[in-house]
């Protein structure tokens, strides 16, 4: 059995850049996939201006530009059928001044052949049914095209996604339902969308939907929930789909346009609340199979492909050593925890804030409130929208000036955000009163879950302060 440098399990985003970055390094390196190429993925298919800009660095930019890809500069964020939120994408210097939408079927392909081109060995149909871990590498179970065969490497990478094989078998899958985010998604052809879609519904908060633009007039749309707010309060993650195509087919109709949905698929997200130790005895965990998802945005393409340059700068210098133990791969969570930290773990608390359904509308209010706040200021707008993007950091939304921004309004402001009017102002206070006695009364009556959601949001807050200290 040949011993390989490393073996990397999974040839997506994570898989396929990792590929690329050993093999320019002269390791030797066999990506593997139990699919052949090309293959699609379901995703949300979003590729950030950071994740172009990544891109670009691997060798791979050229190709997807050929596609010609809608540009994706603004999103519009509703609630229900009511536009709230407006914003343009802010121009980062050294990014490209828009994202694209880029199905998995095509993006996966590029990076694999990128692979391929700079020396990195492949294997497809390649199913891994398990790995055994000894002090000299790491031996792995496969079926290629149905036969048994055995792998070795001096080293392994799960990139194989939220349902890692790889993670399993070195114990380190990951399943907290406050961390999973199942997902539907679909392809909608017939309307000709020119930006970025959020749409919340009130029924479904804290679920959010989306729509992204491809080309001409396809686009990808689809929605996901927390499983913990999906199974505690026995939502349907198809109902809310049914409400996001309600909601295009009456786009569609507006334009007198036909609208087609392609069947929808599932699979779930796994986010860096969930992110804990993904390195073992000669292995690494990469992507989604590491739980490197954006809570707020469920973005995993730009981490995907980040951590996958983390991991390569922890791999070469491990092989450098001879020495693939856990310490010395625990450079790698060191690697990762500086970068994302600062920002994702701020994510993952408004995550957990939204999770509390019995203050959904007090969230809704707050969302109101952020997106009347941006109608007027242009700065504002665009720091709410470059967060949403990834390409501002999150934590710039706890700045002193963020925040007086978001609460020195008038009076006749307010009295708008909370649903005042002018004419009858002591029936909207009656409406008021009469929510907040309730959100009070289900609060109590859910005491015990709602003790521990307060108890696991203080320890998140006093997280993010000391990462900002």
């Amino acid at each position: 059995m040949r011993m390989h440098d490393v073996l990397v399990v999974g040839a997506g985003p994570a898989g396929s850049a990792l590929g690329t970055l050993l093999a320019q390094a002269g390791l030797d390196v066999l990506l593997v996939d139990k699919a052949r190429f090309p293959r699609d993925k379901v995703c949300g298919d979003l590729v950030s201006a950071k994740a172009l800009a990544m891109l670009d660095q691997l060798g791979c930019l050229d190709a997807v530009v050929r596609h010609g890809y809608t540009p994706i500069a603004s999103a519009s964020v509703y609630l229900n059928d009511a536009e709230f939120s407006h914003a343009r994408l802010p121009r980062v210097p050294g990014l490209p001044p828009h994202g694209h939408a880029v199905p998995r079927l095509v993006l996966d392909e590029i990076l694999f052949r990128r692979a391929q081109a700079v020396g990195a060995e492949t294997l497809e149909d390649c199913c891994v049914e398990g790995l055994e871990i000894a002090r000299s590498g790491v031996t792995v179970d496969v079926r290629v095209s149905g036969r048994p065969e055995r792998l070795g490497a001096r080293l392994v990478v799960g990139a194989d996604g939220a349902q890692s094989v790889v993670a399993r078998a070195a114990g380190l899958a990951m399943e907290d339902a406050r961390y999973v985010i199942p997902a539907l998604r679909a392809y909608c052809r017939g309307v000709p969308f020119d930006e970025a879609i959020l749409y919340l519904d009130k029924e479904f908060f804290p679920g959010y939907a989306w729509i992204f633009p491809i080309e001409g007039n396809l686009a990808n749309v689809g929605v996901g929930m927390v499983k913990e707010s999906l199974t505690r309060h026995r939502l349907g993650l198809k109902d809310f789909y049914g409400r996001l195509a309600r909601f295009v087919e009456r786009w569609g109709a507006r334009l007198e346009l036909p609208v087609a949905l392609e069947h929808t698929v599932g699979w779930p997200i796994k986010t860096y609340g969930g992110a804990r130790r993904n390195y073992f005895e000669r292995g690494l965990l990469v992507g989604d199979a590491g739980c490197f998802v954006d809570p707020v945005s469920g973005e995993g393409i730009p981490l995907a492909l980040e951590t996958a340059r983390l991991a390569s700068e922890t791999i070469l210098e491990a092989l450098a050593r001879d020495d693939c133990s856990v310490a010395s791969l625990a450079a790698y969570e060191h690697r990762w925890r500086a970068r994302y930290d600062a920002d994702l773990k701020l994510a993952d608390l408004v995550v957990s804030l939204a999770r509390n359904r019995h203050l959904a509308k007090v969230w809704i209010k707050a969302f109101r409130v952020m997106g009347m706040t941006a109608t007027t200021d242009a700065d504002y707008a665009d720091m709410l929208g470059g967060i949403m993007a990834g390409l501002v950091p999150a934590r710039e939304g706890l700045s002193l000036d963020v925040l007086v921004k978001s609460l020195a309004h008038g009076p006749r402001f307010w009295m708008d955000a909370l649903g005042f009017t002018s004419d009858r102002p002591w029936d909207a206070f009656a409406r008021l009163l009469d929510s907040t006695t309730r959100m009070a009364r289900d609060s109590f009556d859910d005491f015990e879950w709602s003790r521990g959601w307060l108890l696991e949001v203080q320890g998140k807050w006093l997280e993010v302060l000391r990462t900002r200290a």
